[in-house]
């Protein structure tokens, strides 16, 4: 998947782009980004069976490890190198092997040490499956 730049500093698209494709997690993961605005990230990927419970459903923490990675992303946007102060999650539907998921991490307050970002993810079918909002500290 090529990422769509959405009007950020280009060498800073580049920087963000390289980054997420070397981040050994994110790859283990198969999280991917789609596009990168000011503020705002849109990632995607697919849920297989490594990412499956005993319940034959996702397990958590890989909606977690998504929505977690796409909020600090869209801090990264911004300029800022951010860790993960809290975070929240209602889980609204389950996903299943073949899920494609998109989430969508925005900004919206960014301080000189502290931001907070809130993040959407939905199925293919449009339907939300998630939603959170986390607390960062800037670490530069």
């Amino acid at each position: 998947m090529e990422a769509k730049n959405l009007g950020i500093n280009e060498e800073l698209f580049k920087e963000i782009i390289e980054l997420n494709q070397k981040a050994q997690f994110h790859n283990l993961i198969g999280m991917e980004i789609a596009e990168l605005g000011s503020g705002k990230v849109t990632m995607e990927m697919t849920i297989s069976e490594k990412h499956l419970n005993i319940f034959e459903i996702a397990h958590g923490g890989v909606l977690f490890s998504l929505m977690d990675t796409a909020m600090g992303i869209a801090a990264k946007t911004m300029g800022k190198n951010m860790v993960t102060l809290e975070m929240n999650i209602n889980y609204i539907k389950p996903l299943k092997a073949k899920d494609r998921i998109k989430a969508i991490g925005k900004i919206i307050h960014m301080g000189k040490t502290t931001a907070v970002a809130v993040c959407d993810a939905y199925n293919q079918d449009g339907k939300l499956v998630g939603s959170s909002r986390e607390t960062f500290y800037c670490i530069d």
